[in-house]
């Protein structure tokens, strides 16, 4: 584990920061997490004085995106007002852990009614180190039932919103974390990304969202191609996310330390361009003319361009992420079947999920081999065409963020698998590869962020940071306001 003399040290290097590196220093500061801790570090303000901040923007516009169901504003308060207080290099700032970690005493639900009066034991690693780093959780943020869409919308908690049009989804996994950042409640939420779950939410809500390699993060279960999720967190900053890497990733990861990426280094990449996903489908218009946008300014920075083909063979790759992924929602209704002693449980977990859960029950175990097998062949492809580029770019999702209900977890598997399969056909493959990936806020269309995915092979983070801060400071995205703002100012 990063000792608390690491974390200082990382602490003094972030309170140097300022203005955003980067960023053309005569635009307005951002007011970021790194600013926040800077001064609080000045000792221009209080983390008391940060979480109570916090508690109001987060009551002025949750009634409209529903992002936190759980809130622990008493804890977050003993914990800000306590002496000497919060320590590490994000001392005091507040934000918001997602509902599908553990948080001794508070409600650990997975976004399932199943597990409505579940409260946590312990703290998980995750949340374990969120606290070490000196961050202060002012509530549990929502999610699909058991993290397993694209969007959020459990019958548990209600629909979360978008910020920017609440007619349409924030995206999922970690829907609830990304339309609060986006909204201005808090300036950096922990999620994490088994599918493209902090990509997703990230690129509906215009934000900085980095999933990083498999094994890289603290509270990351394991380095077989099985091991999809890893832990991260949705900001509106660069910098913001590469501080919390710094603080989170693992010292016994199995590649070399990130450390903290404080700039862009002028860099000429080879960016290979991929529109069309692993399945050969363009994406909408609307997403196909963003890519295209984006791909301009790449040019305009000097990258050299080139086509990029997919190295693997994607229909299989994508079946067998489906199959292992139905393999995942079987083992999540089993685990909600023992928790309360009996099945089926049709009032307590969702339509799609227990269908999804059947869809799993079915697979084989030479089915589930075959998977594997197509998964670890992916992982040594995925890698190997990083000798043609530097960088991948692809669009993070086929379509504008889909309206509320499209993706709806009383719809049956059947029904929507088609649907995800399209919607959702550019990030499962990092995840099952192993590789970083970041999505960064390229462009609008009209009044509706669209995010691009930006992926390395795995262990090459700084590489994806040192670009997006390049960008951050030609775009500068952080200065973008949706129509639900919680901030006075």
């Amino acid at each position: 584990m990063p000792t608390r003399r690491s974390f200082l040290e990382a602490g003094a290097a972030l309170a140097v920061l300022a203005p955003l590196t980067g960023v053309d220093a005569r635009k307005r500061p951002p007011r970021d997490a790194v600013a926040a801790a800077r001064a609080l570090d000045r000792e221009k303000t209080t983390p008391l004085a940060q979480v109570e901040a916090a508690i109001a923007r987060l009551g002025r516009v949750n009634g409209l995106i529903n992002a936190v169901a759980f809130p622990n504003f008493d804890r977050a308060r003993v914990i800000a007002g306590s002496t000497p207080g919060p320590s590490g290099p994000l001392a005091g700032v507040p934000t918001l852990i997602k509902d599908n970690i553990e948080q001794a005493g508070l409600p650990w639900t997975s976004g399932s009614r199943v597990f409505k009066g579940r409260v946590g034991v312990t703290d998980s690693p995750a949340a374990a180190a969120i606290a070490r780093a000196g961050l202060v959780s002012i509530g549990r943020s929502t999610l699909p039932e058991f993290a397993l869409l694209p969007t959020t919308e459990s019958l548990l908690t209600g629909p979360t919103r978008n910020p920017w049009d609440l007619s349409r989804s924030a995206g999922g996994s970690s829907g609830g974390s990304a339309a609060a950042v986006a909204a201005g409640v808090v300036t950096i939420a922990h999620g994490n990304d088994g599918g493209g779950s902090i990509r997703i939410p990230a690129s509906c809500c215009g934000l900085v969202g980095l999933k990083p390699s498999r094994a890289r993060m603290i509270g990351d279960t394991g380095r077989a191609v099985t091991d999809f999720a890893v832990q991260g967190c949705l900001s509106r900053t660069v910098r913001d996310t590469a501080a919390w890497l710094a603080a989170m990733e693992r010292p016994d990861a199995p590649y070399p330390p990130v450390g903290l990426v404080t700039g862009p280094t002028g860099r000429r990449l080879r960016i290979g361009l991929a529109r069309a996903s692993a399945l050969g489908r363009e994406p909408d218009a609307e997403v196909a003319a963003a890519f295209d946008r984006a791909a301009r300014r790449l040019k305009k920075h000097g990258h050299r361009l080139v086509d990029a083909r997919p190295a693997f063979d994607g229909p299989a790759v994508a079946a067998a992420f489906a199959t292992l992924w139905s393999v995942g929602a079987a083992a999540r209704v089993k685990a909600a079947a023992d928790a309360v002693g009996f099945a089926p449980m049709h009032d307590l977990v969702e339509p799609l999920t227990l269908s999804w859960g059947e869809a799993g029950a079915r697979v084989t175990a030479a089915d589930r081999a075959r998977a594997v097998a197509t998964l670890q062949l992916l992982e040594r492809q995925y890698a190997a065409q990083f000798e043609q580029y530097d960088v991948l770019m692809t669009p993070v999702l086929a379509s504008l963020p889909v309206p509320i209900g499209a993706l709806s977890g009383t719809r049956s598997y059947d029904a929507l698998a088609p649907v995800l399969e399209r919607y959702v056909a550019y990030t499962p493959v990092e995840n099952a590869a192993g590789a970083c990936a970041i999505a960064l806020p390229m462009t609008m269309h009209g009044a509706l962020p669209v995010g691009m995915q930006f992926t390395a092979a795995a262990g090459n983070e700084r590489r994806l940071l040192e670009l997006a801060y390049a960008l951050e400071r030609d775009i500068d995205w952080h200065q973008r306001r949706p129509p639900v703002w919680a901030r006075t100012a």
